[in-house]
């Protein structure tokens, strides 16, 4: 498939599909509870909490993180204080997003897919979700981009 020749005909279609769909409706879902006056306010138990149902409900995104929620909760009740900080690291002034997302291995459970979906609900017009379905999309429409879940991809999906 042509991109240039269809892209605008797909997007259009997306766009009339995406305005009835009952998912449209999650968009601003965390609106009031992913900020950091939300986030930092919250006690340990209350983040993990919070955190846990993120990522058992996939964001409310991607299909739910049964698999990985209980690993996830178990690397966050280790050390909450490192934790905490790194969720909070994306509303700061001088936030790199490289070094963040270089930082993903040392939080198991908080792979690539759910960690772009959180920064994604801080700011859906800056951040893109990378997970399989929007790397499978991508190369549907004909942009040269590989599987992997790294950060060179990530800038693959941002300029895309």
């Amino acid at each position: 498939m042509d991109r240039k020749t269809y892209l605008e005909k797909i997007i259009n279609k997306f766009e009339d599909w995406w305005i009835n769909d009952p998912d449209s409706s999650y968009m601003d879902f965390y609106k009031n509870t992913i900020t950091i006056s939300h986030l930092a306010s919250l006690s340990n138990i209350d983040l993990v909490d919070f955190f846990y149902k993120f990522v058992s409900k996939g964001g409310r995104v991607q299909s739910g993180g049964s698999r990985t929620k209980n690993k996830f909760r178990d690397m966050v009740l280790k050390d909450i204080d490192s934790f905490k900080k790194f969720v909070l690291k994306p509303f700061q002034n001088n936030f790199s997003l490289k070094d963040w997302f270089l930082q993903l291995d040392n939080y198991p459970g908080f792979g690539v897919g759910i960690a772009t979906i959180f920064l994604n609900r801080i700011d859906y017009k800056k951040y893109p979700i990378m997970n399989n379905k929007s790397l499978k999309a991508l190369n549907k429409l004909g942009f040269k981009i590989s599987s992997s879940k790294n950060w060179t991809n990530y800038e693959l999906v941002k300029k895309y």
